[in-house]
């Protein structure tokens, strides 16, 4: 692991353990409660710690110091800055504007740093370890999974290990590398890299057609059984091209399913018309277990999928390579760009 060494012309009374935040390329030497000494970028690695963490307590623990110890070093920092870079309240603390600029302009110290150390590396390190993915079922399922054997034939010292959920996971809490969901990151934390656009299908199983009939326009929607995600509820509401423009029609569920995977189940037994991501169903279209509908009034909505890692430090190997991985094939495949269309 990279670190950076402090000079200091104090003389050493004992052994001193040098507490490492993990994830980042810098090392801290801590004395004791009573003696924190530091430099600038010391200072800077301990106030992340505890934007991160969200509080001296929490912060105090990983670093392995007393709660008392931290707050000192942040009072310190604020005394030196001449700026509050914390509000305390009810024992509780929040960034003041002055402290989200400083902890923009930090990550970016910080990030500049590793580059720096990593400029003058003499080998690039071996791509190994456990690289842990954090997405939904049905891209872990219909788009990683037939990617991971050229992946891993490139990287055979890697170990992958997913966490599934549609809602994007704490990186911290859950130890998540990596993340694949749609829409750009809101948050300071995480940089997004565009991958490709994901295109809404409407279709249902040519069983339910036939007893229910083939809607004609999307306003007749209505009187069909639809199928619906009990979360991310926005997805449920479907929008399409008329000629008078976007019209878009909030679907009442006939059967609601927190998982995508199941309302394909769902459709493919004939019990309602569903819309799923082109990636998910496209292959059933192609066979014919599904018959794709409305295909003249064509979905106005395209979400952008993203692959997520966090900011402020350079990429772990096993990052970097598969962030370059997915976005070598997704370019391959005409989707790199947001305002392309993928077709499965």
């Amino acid at each position: 692991m990279n670190t950076i060494h402090r000079l200091t012309n104090h003389p050493p009374r004992q052994a001193r353990p040098w507490v490492r935040l993990k994830g980042e390329s810098a090392a801290m030497l801590i004395d004791d409660d009573r003696h924190l000494r530091m430099d600038k970028f010391t200072e800077i690695m301990v106030f992340l710690c505890v934007v991160e963490e969200g509080s001296f307590s929490a912060a105090a623990r990983r670093l392995q110091r007393s709660p008392s110890a931290v707050s000192k070093l942040i009072a310190r920092l604020e005394s030196r800055l001449q700026v509050r870079l914390f509000d305390r309240i009810a024992g509780s603390i929040r960034l003041t504007q002055e402290g989200h600029n400083f902890q923009a302009a930090s990550q970016h110290v910080v990030a500049a740093m590793a580059q720096a150390e990593n400029a003058v590396s003499p080998h690039e390190r071996d791509v190994a370890g456990v690289l842990h993915i954090h997405t939904s079922l049905t891209f872990a399922k219909y788009e990683l999974a037939p990617l991971l054997p050229r992946f891993l034939q490139l990287h055979p010292k890697l170990r992958i290990e997913f966490i599934i959920g549609t809602e994007r996971g704490d990186f911290l809490k859950k130890g998540i590398d990596v993340a694949i969901h749609s829409g750009n990151p809101t948050e300071l934390s995480l940089i997004g890299k565009p991958l490709f656009q994901r295109r809404w299908i409407v279709a249902a199983a040519p069983e339910y057609l036939q007893r229910h009939g083939t809607p004609g326009s999307p306003a007749e929607l209505a009187s069909h059984q639809c199928l619906n995600f009990t979360i991310r509820t926005h997805w449920n509401a479907w929008t399409f091209m008329e000629p008078a423009g976007p019209r878009t029609i909030n679907i009442p569920g006939y059967i609601g399913a927190d998982q995508g995977e199941l309302l394909r189940t769902l459709a493919l037994q004939g019990l309602g018309i569903v819309r799923l991501a082109e990636f998910h169903i496209a292959r059933d279209i192609t066979a014919g277990r599904l018959v794709q509908v409305l295909s003249d009034y064509e979905q106005a909505q395209a979400d952008i999928m993203y692959v997520l890692y966090p900011q402020g430090r350079t990429p772990a190997p096993r990052v970097k390579a598969f962030v370059t991985f997915l976005e070598t094939h997704f370019a391959k495949a005409g989707g790199s760009q947001p305002n392309k269309k993928r077709h499965s």
